[in-house]
């Protein structure tokens, strides 16, 4: 039973020293700390995860043989009761280059060597698809739509791809531009074009870029011209591999964006028969193979964790045994194993960053023990005094404990009060700072993270962790000097000059 006089001089004590309001500020600090940076970090790992997993098929056969033909794949994986749908994939690393005038004199001067920035060098991971399959497995409608989206919010107005939606089912596997379009980009180009644009017909196939490019590429405009330069390994040729470079001219599209923007920067969307083409698979040959690098699978929806690692394992076997013997083994995975390395370094800097966090934390519980240190050595003869008077040892430690559980819950009230008001008013603050700098401030620079806004998302799982560690690690270390008090002898504590 806690005696009665310690919660009053536990109260004395802490409206009659000021040096507790620097106590009660550390640990308001630190709380406050900790929420809004987890917070914040929480919102970009969340965003992070969800642009991944928007950018990536649910499921994908992966790790094929170079010469893995799609349709025999197709009818085992579909012949699955939880498999919805499958599309091809070509993957192809490219050169993507504009054919325009107006492109010249555009180059930066200087070193004639290629950059590594590959928005300017041209350099593009050319992913060949069938769209009509494609929007059956991701949301490709959302694609289509992020692409401008993006563009908007640094002022630009480009408009949504029709390539891929349009209605002659040919044209939309080609992804070509309207006929009159590829007539104007021709005659911008200084290119052969008929006289009348209706007597035009498009021929060139189409091309989806990634949102990022177009501050390298401003200028282009639907239907401008592309030159595609990829390095293909014919399947027969008589002496032997042989290295033989293949280019292609195709007319822009339109852009996309997924908002995975290391997908958005790198990839250029192509019809998959056209890329088979420039890799040596021509349709109108006897052996012609329908070359895929990958597969996407749409599963069934509801399926638990546990039926979809089943779900893999039968769909990798039935894969395998349709690939040649000899060869290695293919892989499924589903959309956090496609994109394992960068998953994997966010979570990790989030764990290191909650450690720092801890650190903080820690020094804000040395103020406290610091100030009820300083207070015990002051009060050595108001000790003394209680003790002599009936005083017990425990009631003694009670008022230095209480002082510190006290600081603790205070300073973790206010802590949290503040770290939920700056959650709510960060983006605002933020605009406002950006508003009255004239758009040379902000707390989070928008072209930097590109995002709309700042994520902040705050767990209340994570707030009552943070509160109920701040508050126990606060009485754990007022605990020593509430002890030191607790058995300081009377006789000691009176004479103590």
């Amino acid at each position: 039973m806690t005696p009665a006089f310690a919660p009053f001089l536990a109260w004395r004590y802490l409206l009659t020293r000021r040096i507790n309001i620097l106590g009660v500020c550390g640990v308001a600090f630190a709380v406050w700390a900790m929420l809004v940076v987890d917070g914040v970090f929480s919102g970009f790992v969340t965003d992070i995860h969800e642009d991944v997993r928007r950018s990536s098929p649910p499921l994908l056969l992966t790790d094929l043989p170079h010469d893995t033909d799609y349709e025999p794949l197709r009818k085992v994986l579909e012949a699955d009761r939880d498999v919805i749908a499958t599309a091809p994939r070509l993957r192809q690393h490219g050169m993507v280059m504009p054919f325009s005038p107006r492109d010249r004199g555009r180059r930066p001067a200087g070193s004639e060597q290629l950059e590594f920035d590959h928005t300017r060098n041209g350099f593009a991971l050319l992913l060949g698809i069938d769209p009509d399959r494609e929007r059956r497995i991701v949301d490709f409608g959302a694609w289509l739509d992020g692409g401008p989206a993006a563009i908007a919010r640094y002022g630009g107005i480009r408009p949504r791809a029709t390539a891929p939606v349009q209605d002659d089912p040919e044209r939309r596997r080609r992804l070509q531009v309207d006929d009159e379009q590829e007539w104007r980009a021709r005659r911008r180009a200084g290119l052969p074009a008929e006289d009348d644009p209706a007597d035009h017909r498009s021929i060139w196939p189409g091309m989806l870029l990634g949102w990022p490019r177009v501050f390298r590429l401003d200028w282009v405009q639907k239907g401008d011209p592309f030159e595609v330069l990829v390095a293909a390994f014919p399947r027969h040729h008589a002496g032997g591999p042989l290295l033989r470079p293949c280019s292609e001219r195709f007319a822009f599209a339109g852009w996309f964006g997924t908002g995975h923007r290391m997908f958005d920067e790198l990839t250029a969307l192509v019809p998959i028969d056209t890329l088979r083409q420039m890799l040596g698979e021509s349709e109108f040959d006897e052996d012609y193979v329908e070359l895929v690098t990958d597969v996407a699978i749409r599963p069934r929806d509801g399926l638990s964790p546990a039926d979809l690692r089943a779900l893999q394992r039968r769909l990798r076997a039935a894969a395998q045994a349709v690939l040649s013997p000899d060869c290695a083994p293919c892989s499924v995975l589903d959309w956090r194993q496609q994109n394992t390395t960068l998953l994997a370094a966010v979570d990790q800097e989030h764990s290191l960053m909650q450690i720092v966090l801890f650190v903080v934390m820690l020094v804000s519980a040395f103020v406290i023990y610091a100030t009820l240190h300083m207070m015990v050595v002051q009060k050595i003869k108001d000790i003394g005094i209680v003790a002599a008077v009936g005083g017990s040892p425990r009631g003694i430690g009670t008022v230095f404990l209480l002082t510190g559980t006290i600081i603790a819950v205070l300073g973790t009230g206010l802590g949290v009060l503040a770290g939920v008001l700056s959650a709510m008013w960060l983006n605002p603050i933020n605009e406002w700072i950006y508003r009255i700098s004239g758009g040379r401030l902000e707390l989070f620079p928008r072209a930097l993270f590109d995002l709309q806004g700042i994520p902040c998302h705050l767990e209340p799982s994570w707030i009552v962790t943070v509160s109920a560690f701040a508050i126990l690690l606060a009485v754990t270390v007022a605990f020593v000097p509430a002890r030191r008090a607790a058995r300081m002898h009377p006789v000691t504590a009176l004479s103590f000059e």
